[in-house]
């Protein structure tokens, strides 16, 4: 079969999941598709990047773009299966050299034809099984330790000293992320930091009057590396934050999973930014504005049932799940591409936006904006 027909034959891959998204989609505007059904279907929602590669490499008889997507459905679909954890983005996030040696493969064999392309997608992806095996990624698969890495524990505590409110900064690049409250009007923050011997924590304190203005981060010397070992403890902090006075807070994690209990604090504002991973946050009571951006990966979002809050939730590829309480009415706008949507019954759609029955005269209100690229938008009330 010559190239043209390969070509003409492609042509067609790529609009076929088009229509079957897209009736899918019409079936649930219909109310014909069940929403626990759709939620079912689109836990296989990364087949859609399995499927994007391997039209890629057809059409184009490309290796490294097609390796990247593929990639990244099938560790996706890994991690919705179970067979991955999330925290198996930081395993991954160490394997990036792999898009490096596909580009290579792909200058060496060239665009020649769709065997030699299958063969270099499939020796990348072959090197990505092996690394995620060896580094401990794949669950129930024992880590191997790397020689001469020192993980180490660092306890953080910064006095309230009699402020009226903070503004604070935690920006932690690559681990396991904790966030809980503490009681007591001692201590601004407290808690413990594993990290590599290269890894450098750093805190920034000041007393503007009576508000903190604190900032927690950490400088990595060049050259460094981790462990993700089991057998040692993971990179993490895990810290507590005083719920007794208001804060202003902004928290980063760039690769990892997070877990932030925020519902027993006072907060004036919330700003959240994950990269890659997975996010559970619960959101406290209150009257503030929130956002939490999550370019790849799972964003959780558990909504307290009194306040008047605007929450903005912006995920690139993925999974964004919002859980709203019965008592907190709620108007929500979505701004959606090839993602599946389903909201609890009895809101009411007009123009793209969903709102609850009782939202015009509650007094517990909380207006969401929704936009996500790939994946799927589940709206849940408790």
């Amino acid at each position: 079969m010559n190239n043209n027909e390969y070509r003409n034959r492609a042509s067609f891959f790529w609009p076929a999941i088009l229509i079957v998204v897209g009736l899918a989609f019409l079936l649930q505007n219909l109310g014909l598709l069940d929403g626990n059904l759709w939620d079912g279907i689109f836990r296989f929602w990364p087949v859609l990047l399995i499927l994007l590669g391997i039209n890629d490499m057809i059409r184009n008889r490309g290796i490294a773009g097609p390796t990247f997507t593929i990639g990244l459905g099938i560790v996706f679909m890994a991690s919705n299966l179970g067979l991955l954890g999330w925290d198996s983005w930081m395993t991954i996030w160490r394997l990036w050299p792999i898009i490096i040696i596909a580009v290579g493969l792909e200058i060496f064999a060239g665009r020649k034809n769709i065997l030699v392309s299958a063969i270099g997608v499939g020796l990348s992806l072959a090197l990505l099984a092996g690394g995620l095996w060896l580094s401990g990624g794949i669950s129930g698969v024992d880590s191997v330790v790397p020689a001469g890495i020192t993980v180490i524990g660092e306890e953080i505590d910064q006095p309230l000293d009699g402020a009226k409110s903070a503004s604070i900064r935690i920006d932690s690049s690559v681990g396991e992320l904790s966030v809980d409250s503490l009681s007591g009007d001692e201590n601004l923050i407290e808690g413990t930091i594993y990290s590599v011997e290269r890894e450098t924590i750093r805190q920034d304190y000041k007393m503007n009057g009576d508000e903190i203005s604190y900032s927690l981060y950490s400088n990595w010397e060049p050259g460094s590396s981790f462990n993700f070992s089991d057998n040692t403890p993971r990179l993490s902090w895990d810290l507590l934050l005083t719920e007794e006075i208001p804060l202003d807070l902004n928290i980063s994690l760039g690769v990892g999973e997070s877990n932030l209990d925020l519902s027993d604090l006072q907060v004036s504002a919330v700003s959240l930014n994950i990269g890659v991973g997975q996010t559970r946050v619960e959101l406290p009571a209150g009257e503030y504005d929130a956002s939490v951006d999550g370019g790849v990966g799972q964003t959780i979002v558990t909504l307290p049932d009194e306040g008047q809050i605007t929450l903005s939730v912006d995920g690139g590829v993925g999974e964004i799940v919002i859980r709203i309480p019965d008592d907190m009415a709620a108007k929500i706008y979505v701004d959606r591409g090839i993602a599946g949507l389903s909201v609890p019954s009895g809101y009411v759609e007009s123009g793209g936006s969903y709102t609850s029955t009782d939202y015009e005269d509650a007094t517990d209100h909380v207006e969401i904006h929704i936009d996500q690229g790939i994946g799927n938008i589940a709206i849940r009330e408790n």
